[in-house]
């Protein structure tokens, strides 16, 4: 298939996803619409999207990478994400009783007003870090497998992200998350039979791999038992306190039961996705490439070689979808920050919904080019992701702290994300010495923060308290 052909077929892919998200964006008039989509979403759009945004671009191209290069060492990413699905499941009641927009919100009736604004950055700098990330995997995949320079294929990020994030709003990002949910799986699955078959099947794999590639304790491939464990522990956080994951496709739900369907079909799937066929296909490289590919350009690698030109543009665009979409969430989300809980809530409090409406569109353009500019600085899809994780992942500390204990006020909120935050970027600028992991470092420092806050610092007030009682009343389902 020529690089003229492969060009059209993405963009005619892209083209009609963008059309959906514009058609179900129409009715965007004010910022609630645009933001939570305004009607409730049923259970298999949120399983849908759900799916779409975890199962992103990075697993189907990092992650690929790197079972091929390090081996089933890191099947305990995978396994960490379907543990917070089903963590989710056992909590999610105390996340669908407070009916906020944002995570901030949470954390504002929590501790106080004055939480907000630091928590609604640490949700911005997380989420702004993971679009980012996902211009890097589709400039990987496009640069690959159709042969266009990395700047031209950022280029085409930055549009289709813009389009898609800014016109479709929440119900555009909903609608085609799920959609494209089903091409995700399907690509993945189509890849495991044909790399599988390719391979000579699964004894195949397994021989060419090793003993050490297919044990799961193994670090005699590049991967030390610190960076895995770090990865493992900020990639736990991060996905327990995403905006653009739980936190507000819980909320999209009109109902506790619908939430919990949605949340038990996310998990087989991302399971199935994530646990199985992601693993099956970067350890069948091992055959098929003969260690001869590294990182990022495994999977374009395998699928020029060896699939054929349909199934591959089927593949392709399984990860297209899988990067808009996990693009999209935080787009969405990170623009929820601004115009929320920055703009609406401390810069402009009389501001109207059209009015926000009008800074959402503009701080996603905004964003999407801060993204642009942050994938110059990380050479690795997977590098800038374990940043990402890290800075996310120390607002559930204090999140979770807070719907479960009456103890922490402001200041341990605070001094929470505030010493972690610093600890991270110190750890950052010092150069992770021993190669100890952010993660290890920064999270522990967050939760000591809540500690000395709790011990010194303000208590919290009566209605601050309430809240915790709130998030677990039993509401009839």
């Amino acid at each position: 298939m020529t690089t003229t052909i492969k060009i059209g077929v993405i963009l005619v892919y892209v083209g009609l996803i963008t059309a959906i998200a514009l058609y179900c964006g129409r009715g965007n008039k004010t910022f609630k619409d645009f933001a939570i989509g305004g009607a409730k979403i049923p259970w298999f759009i949120m399983a849908g999207t759900l799916f779409s945004t975890f199962c992103g671009g990075a697993t189907m191209v990092a992650y690929v990478g790197n079972f091929y290069s390090q081996g089933m060492i890191w099947i305990w990413i995978p396994i960490q994400v379907s543990l917070v699905g089903l963590i989710y499941l056992v909590i999610c009641r105390r996340i669908f009783n407070m009916r906020q927009i944002s995570t901030a919100d949470i954390m504002a009736r929590r501790y106080g007003e004055n939480t907000r604004l630091l928590s609604s950055v640490v949700v911005m700098i997380a989420e702004v870090g993971m679009v980012a990330a996902m211009m890097n995997t589709f400039a990987a995949m496009v640069t690959t497998y159709v042969g266009l320079s990395k700047g031209m294929a950022l280029a085409l990020a930055v549009v289709l992200f813009i389009a898609t994030a800014a016109l479709g709003g929440y119900k555009g990002v909903a609608t085609t998350d799920a959609l494209q949910g089903v091409i995700i799986f399907f690509g993945l699955l189509m890849g495991v039979v044909v790399f599988t078959g390719k391979a000579g099947g699964f004894h195949a794999i397994a021989q060419a791999a090793g003993p050490e590639k297919m044990s799961i304790f193994s670090t005699a491939n590049g991967c030390s038992f610190i960076t895995i464990f770090g990865t493992f522990v900020s990639s736990f956080g991060m996905h327990m306190a995403l905006q653009s994951g739980y936190v507000s496709r819980i909320n999209s739900v009109g109902t506790l039961k619908e939430a919990r369907k949605g949340l038990t079909a996310y998990v087989i799937f991302i399971t199935l996705a994530f646990a199985v066929f992601v693993p099956i296909i970067g350890m069948s490289a091992n055959v098929l490439l003969e260690n001869e590919t590294i990182g990022d350009s495994v999977i374009g690698t395998m699928l020029n070689l060896y699939m054929s030109p349909v199934i591959s543009c089927i593949y392709v665009a399984a990860i297209v979808s899988a990067v808009l979409t996990t693009a999209n969430s935080s787009l969405l989300s990170a623009s929820i920050c601004i115009t929320h809980d920055i703009y609406g809530r401390i810069i402009r409090k009389d501001a109207t919904d059209r009015q926000q409406l009008a800074v959402s569109k503009i701080a996603i353009v905004s964003l999407t080019l801060i993204a642009l500019v942050i994938t110059q600085y990380f050479t690795t899809i997977i590098s800038m992701m374990f940043v990402t994780y890290t800075i996310n992942a120390l607002i559930a500390i204090s999140l979770f702290a807070g719907l479960y204990s009456k103890k922490g006020g402001s200041t341990a909120a605070n001094l929470s994300l505030g010493l972690g935050i610093a600890s991270v970027l110190i750890w950052l600028l010092l150069g992770t010495p021993f190669e100890i992991h952010v993660a290890i470092i920064g999270l522990p420092v967050a939760g000591i923060g809540y500690l000395i806050g709790i011990l010194v610092g303000k208590k919290p007030t009566e209605a601050q308290m309430a809240v915790v009682d709130e998030s677990a009343r039993h509401l009839a389902e």
